[in-house]
């Protein structure tokens, strides 16, 4: 997973199996002051851990969301959640 201090690009599978690393990666990026980008493009799967912690993230709105695929945004839309994910 690559980050660094506005960065989070993970990449691979976003399972409860890397939810962990996930969340740690998220809390980081979000440590910082103002606007911090995730990058999905380089993301396969996606369960319901990780969209919940995606969720949360977006709650605080400084989250901005690029790479989203197209079966990620229809997981979402089927789970309910229509807004997206950016602010």
């Amino acid at each position: 997973m690559e980050t660094d201090s506005r960065l989070c690009k993970p990449s691979g599978d976003l399972t409860i199996f890397e939810a962990a690393e996930f969340k740690e990666a998220l809390m980081a990026v979000l440590s910082n002051d103002g606007l911090v980008c995730l990058d999905l493009s380089q993301v396969g799967r996606v369960d319901t851990a990780s969209m919940q912690l995606l969720w949360a993230a977006r709650k605080l709105g400084r989250l901005l969301v690029t790479g989203i695929s197209d079966e990620l945004q229809t997981k979402l839309n089927r789970l309910g959640f229509s807004e997206p994910l950016s602010e």
